[in-house]
């Protein structure tokens, strides 16, 4: 038989408000009686019924998150494989937990978001991947859903927090060119999404600097989809000598073709990645690539939504900027470069 409040009122000798005080954490709730409450729940094994506290506080204790890729496109992509595991930990000792929702490539996301504000079946969420006209922000700021965006806000009046992506594009590509490479392309992302937008504007700004030729082709998310433009862009007769390329995943798309087309890293292409991911020591010189510090990215965010979901007021600037710093391996390390 399901023990319940009442059991544990009367195990413990105390009213079930008590009970009811103790399991909210009740600061005013006396020491020795917390600890008779405490000890009962312990021995008689009790759970807190989520879905009547719920019904009681209109308050799921969920915190939802929702990624756009194809189906299978999240296996083995080690930013979301990081960033999931970092906002899990962030969420360990606290009161919430986390609600993964994926949407289908080609729908609209939308549909998501709208079904989560009418059903309320979180109670906040994290944004991903904010697009240059992302009507997720100004819906939900109309709604009053509280909500934090890892990503470029576009001068939206939201909190968020994000690297300075023009930047960490430009200290990528300039690397490059120090490094001995004349010719730098850039494989992106979609178009439109505003980390694919900001971080090609930082590559730009140092070819044009360079006098050099800015080339930039998009693909879709994922290894496979960069392996299938990085072969159409090292068979060109003028393919680009170096590559800055969106994410260390897509990045290893770019060995696989590199490999395939007979090309070796770093003496024939050379390469930078982002994220710094595990993935980069995958390669056997090692890749270089822009570390963004995913776990202070995650803990701002989560900071800031939880004091949100609190009733307060987040300290501090809307937006926050995390430092982001390129870390130097084999990939990028051409014979004759001046590192």
């Amino acid at each position: 038989m399901r023990v319940t409040q009442q059991d544990i009122a009367k195990y413990a000798q105390v009213s079930q408000a008590t009970v009811s005080r103790v399991l909210a954490g009740d600061e005013r709730v006396e020491p020795e009686i917390r600890e008779k409450v405490l000890a009962a729940i312990e021995r008689h094994n009790y759970r807190l019924d989520v879905r009547a506290r719920s019904l009681r506080t209109q308050s799921t204790g969920l915190i939802g998150l929702a990624i756009q890729r194809p189906e299978g496109g999240l296996v083995g992509d080690p930013f979301y494989a990081a960033l999931i595991s970092e906002i899990l930990d962030g969420l360990a000792a606290g009161p919430y937990h986390l609600c993964l929702d994926t949407i289908p490539q080609g729908e609209s996301q939308w549909q998501v978001y709208d079904e989560l504000l009418r059903t309320r079946r979180v109670d906040g969420m994290i944004l991903v991947e904010s697009a240059a006209d992302d009507e997720r922000l100004a819906r939900l700021q109309r709604d009053k859903f509280p909500f934090v965006l890892i990503g470029n806000p576009m001068g939206s009046d939201v909190y968020s927090v994000d690297n300075d992506n023009v930047y960490a594009g430009q200290i990528a590509t300039e690397h490059l060119f120090a490094s001995g490479y004349r010719d730098v392309g850039f494989i992106a992302g979609p178009r439109g999404i505003t980390v694919c937008d900001d971080r090609i504007e930082g590559y730009e700004r140092i070819v044009r600097q360079r006098e050099g030729r800015a080339r930039v082709w998009h693909c879709d998310f994922g290894l496979e989809a960069a392996r299938q433009v990085a072969c159409e862009v090292l068979n060109l007769p003028d393919a680009p000598e170096a590559l800055v390329v969106l994410d260390d995943y897509m990045a290893m798309g770019v060995v696989v073709a590199a490999r395939r087309n007979g090309r070796r890293i770093p003496q024939d292409l050379g390469l930078v990645g982002f994220n710094d991911s595990p993935l980069c020591q995958m390669l056997d010189v090692g890749m270089s690539s822009v570390s963004l510090d995913i776990r202070r990215l995650v803990g701002v965010a989560l900071e800031t939504l939880t004091t949100l979901l609190a009733g307060g007021e987040p300290e501090g600037s809307k937006r926050t900027i995390v430092p982001s710093v390129l870390q130097v391996r084999g990939s990028s390390m051409r014979v004759g470069g001046l590192l």
